[in-house]
């Protein structure tokens, strides 16, 4: 399930990254609709993706893959390296 939520998140960073500007027409749609998809998919620490809404030119945010970063940290942990 984890990889599907990655899978997820990295398509949002492509689109934010690549369409971001044209697509979400209104300022800050794409913050919001990641910030909701984040929180969704990862709970409260998904509401982390409201910091890209600090780059105010939407220049910066959209070289940042802030929601593959958030699926990132939440990997699960795995049992197979306790054993080691």
């Amino acid at each position: 399930m984890w990889g599907l939520k990655l899978a997820v998140c990295i398509l949002f960073d492509l689109i934010d990254f690549t369409l971001g500007r044209t697509l979400f027409i209104i300022p800050f749609g794409g913050e919001l609709i990641g910030c909701a998809l984040c929180a969704a998919m990862f709970g409260p620490s998904g509401l982390l993706y409201g910091l890209e809404a600090l780059d105010v030119t939407e220049q910066i945010d959209g070289f940042i893959p802030t929601a593959t970063i958030i699926a990132l940290m939440n990997r699960p942990k795995s049992d197979s390296n306790a054993n080691a």
